[in-house]
C-alpha cells in the first residue's frame, strides 16, 4: 500500500500517482551488489571522516569558550544546534524523498562547511554562536540523511550493525583528537584556528568522497525507473513548505529557543529572573508550545510528527528510551570537562580524554548488539538490558566524581553508563525503524532526530540552568574568602589556577555540589524511560518491512481506533 494512501489527508490521492511516479527513495533492489557496496563504502569513510572532524572541533570549543571568558554559558551552542536540527530535520526528509538524496545532502554540505569558516574565523563568542548555527544547518542534514542512507541500502537483520558502524569510528578517533589538541591549543606558538583549517579540509574531502557515488547511483536507479514506464513527478515551492509544515518547524524553534535560552541567560541579567526581558522570553517559550500542540493537532496536514508513528505502541516505547538517553547524556556530561579541568588540574586534552570512556565504549557496545540482534533475530531484550547498565554506570558516577576519587574509577563509571546506553540505543533505533513501514523509514529517523534534539536542547538547558544558578549559591556558601563570582564560573585557564589553595578546594566543592545535582535529575530519569518500554511488542527481525507491512497496518489502524 502507497503511504500517501494512509494518510488521513485524502489530497494526498490527487497529488500522488503510485502507477507512474518514480520515488525519490534510493531502493537498494535497483543496484548492483558492487554498487552498493560502493555506496556503503562510501558512507562508511565519511563516517570515519566526520568522527575525527567532529571530536576535534568539539575538545575545542570549551577551550575557545575559556579564551572568550564565556565558558558558563558556552552550553548556549550545543542548545543553539539541537534547536536548528528539531526545526530542520523534517525539511531534510521532505525534500530528500521529494527532490532526491543526493540533492538534501548537498544542501547539508554547504552549510556545514560554510559553518566551519564562520567558526574558525571568530573574533567573540558571539561570533562563534553565529558560525555553530551555520554549522547546525548542515549538521542536522548529514546526521539525518546519513542514518536514512544506511536504512535505504540496509536489510532490517544487518541495520543494527551498519547504524553502529556509523559511530565506530569514534572509538579511534576520540585519541587522534586529544593528541591533537594541546599541541594546537595551548603548546608555544598554538593558533586554535588552525583546527578549523584542518577540520575544513577533511570535511570537503569526506563529502566528495559520499557525494560522488550518491549522485551516480541515484540518477542511476532514475533512470532504471525511467525504463519501466515511471515518471518523476515535479512540485511547486509551495507544496513543498505545505509537506513540510514549516508553521510548525517555525513554531518549534520559537519553543525550543524562548524557554531555554533564557534558562542559561538570566543569571547574565543584573535582576536575573525578575528581569522583564528573561520572564517575557520564558513565557513567550510557553505560549509557543500551546501554539505548536494547537497547530500540529487541530490545523497541520503534515505534522511533523505523524500520529501514526505515535499510535504505534512498539514505536512510542522505542522512541522514549532515545528520548531519555539523549536528555540524560546532555544533563549529566555537558559541564563535566570544566569540572575535571578545574577539580583535578587537567588540561582541556587530559580532562577530555578522562571523559571518554563513555564515548568510545558507546559504539563497541553498538555494534555487539547490532550482532547480536543479528543473531537472535530479537531487539527488545537489548533495551532492557542496556537501559539497566545505564543506570547502573550512573548511579557508580555519584562517588567516581567527588574530587577524592582516582581517575581509574571515573573511567569505568564512564565505561559502564556508556556501554548500556549504546547497547539500548542502537536497539531501540532498529526497534523504531522494524515497527514501521519501508515507505516511513525516512519518516521514522525524522521523529527520532527531532526527539534527539528536544532531548538535548532541553537536557543542556536543564544543565546550564543548574550551572548558572544552583553553582552561584553553592560558591556563597563554600567560599570563606573574596572571589570574583563572574571569573569562578568562566575562567579556569588563569583566574582559578591563580586562587590561594584554600580558595580553590572551596571553589571545587561548589563545583562537585552541581555536577552531583546533575547526576541525581540524571538518574531520576531512568524511571519513566523503563516504563514506557513495557508496552513494547517483541519483534521478529528476520522478516523484511514487505513482509510486516500488512501485519502492522492492521495493528496500527486497530490502535487509533
Amino acid at each position: 500500500m502507497d503511504p500517501e494512501k494512509r494518510n488521513v489527508d485524502a489530497d494526498a490521492d490527487a497529488d500522488v500517482s503510485p502507477q507512474t511516479s518514480a520515488s525519490k527513495i534510493i531502493d537498494r533492489s535497483l543496484l548492483s551488489r558492487k554498487e552498493l557496496r560502493i555506496l556503503i563504502v562510501a558512507i562508511m569513510v565519511q563516517a570515519f571522516i566526520r568522527s575525527f572532524e567532529v571530536n576535534l572541533m568539539y575538545s575545542t570549543i570549551g577551550y575557545v569558550s575559556a579564551l572568550f571568558q564565556a565558558s558558563s554559558i558556552a552550553n548556549i551552542l550545543p542548545i543553539i544546534l539541537e534547536i536548528i536540527s528539531a526545526a530542520l530535520v523534517p525539511f531534510y526528509i521532505k525534500i530528500s524523498d521529494v527532490i532526491g538524496r543526493s540533492q538534501a545532502m548537498t544542501i547539508a554540505a554547504f552549510m556545514y562547511l560554510a559553518g566551519y569558516c564562520v567558526e574558525g574565523t571568530s573574533n567573540s563568542f558571539l561570533q562563534l554562536a553565529l558560525g555553530q548555527i551555520v554549522y547546525g544547518i548542515g549538521s542536522t542534514g548529514l546526521m539525518t540523511l546519513a542514518q536514512v542512507l544506511i536504512a535505504d541500502v540496509t536489510s532490517l537483520l544487518n541495520r543494527g550493525i551498519f547504524f553502529a558502524a556509523w559511530g565506530m569510528p569514534s572509538t579511534v578517533n576520540v585519541f587522534i583528537a586529544n593528541a591533537l589538541l594541546d599541541p594546537l591549543t595551548i603548546a608555544p606558538g598554538a593558533n586554535w584556528r588552525n583546527i578549523y583549517a584542518i577540520i575544513g579540509s577533511l570535511a570537503l574531502g569526506g563529502f566528495i568522497i559520499l557525494l560522488t557515488p550518491l549522485w551516480h547511483y541515484q540518477l542511476a536507479t532514475e533512470k532504471r525507473s525511467a525504463s519501466k514506464g515511471q515518471r518523476t513527478e515535479r512540485r511547486s515551492v509551495a507544496w513543498l513548505f505545505s509537506e513540510f509544515d514549516a508553521i510548525g518547524a517555525l513554531l518549534i524553534t520559537m519553543a525550543l529557543s524562548l524557554t531555554l535560552l533564557p534558562i542559561i541567560l538570566a543569571r547574565s541579567y543584573e535582576d536575573n529572573w525578575r528581569s522583564p526581558k528573561i520572564l517575557g522570553m520564558f513565557f513567550a517559550g510557553v505560549v509557543s508550545w500551546v501554539l505548536l500542540v494547537v497547530w500540529e493537532v487541530k490545523f497541520s496536514t503534515r505534522p511533523i510528527m505523524p500520529m501514526r508513528i505515535w499510535a504505534n505502541r512498539t514505536s512510542f516505547g522505542a522512541l522514549a528510551v532515545g528520548f531519555f538517553l539523549v536528555l540524560m547524556n546532555a544533563l549529566n556530561y555537558n559541564y563535566l570537562s570544566l569540572y575535571l579541568v578545574v577539580s583535578r588540574d587537567l588540561s582541556y586534552g587530559e580532562a577530555y580524554l578522562l571523559e571518554r570512556g563513555y564515548q568510545v565504549i558507546y559504539p563497541i557496545c553498538e555494534l555487539l548488539t547490532g550482532f547480536l540482534m543479528k543473531r537472535y533475530k530479537i531487539c527488545r531484550p537489548f533495551i532492557w538490558i542496556g537501559l539497566a547498565i545505564h543506570a547502573l554506570g550512573l548511579g557508580l558516577q555519584i562517588p567516581a566524581r567527588r574530587p577524592s576519587s582516582s581517575d581509574a574509577f571515573v573511567v569505568i563509571a564512564q565505561i559502564i553508563a556508556g556501554g548500556g546506553a549504546g547497547m539500548a540505543n542502537n536497539a531501540s533505533l532498529v526497534a523504531v525503524t522494524a515497527s514501521v513501514v519501508k515507505d516511513d523509514i525516512a519518516t521514522a529517523i525524522g521523529v527520532v532526530h527531532i526527539l534527539s534534539s528536544f532531548a538535548y536542547a532541553f537536557g543542556s538547558g536543564l544543565a546550564g540552568g543548574v550551572w548558572t544558578q544552583y553553582l552561584p549559591t553553592r560558591l556563597a556558601k563554600h567560599i570563606t574568602g573574596p572571589y570574583d563570582e563572574r571569573l569562578a564560573m568562566n575562567d579556569p585557564l588563569e583566574y582559578i589556577k591563580k586562587l590561594e589553595p584554600i580558595t580553590k578546594s572551596q571553589l571545587v566543592e561548589a563545583y562537585a555540589d552541581s555536577q552531583m545535582l546533575m547526576l541525581i535529575l540524571a538518574i531520576a530519569m531512568s524511571v519513566p524511560v523503563c516504563v514506557s518500554t513495557l508496552f513494547m511488542r517483541p519483534i521478529d527481525m528476520s522478516k523484511d518491512e514487505v513482509q510486516r507491512q500488512t501485519q502492522d497496518e492492521t495493528e496500527a489502524d486497530i490502535e487509533v481506533k
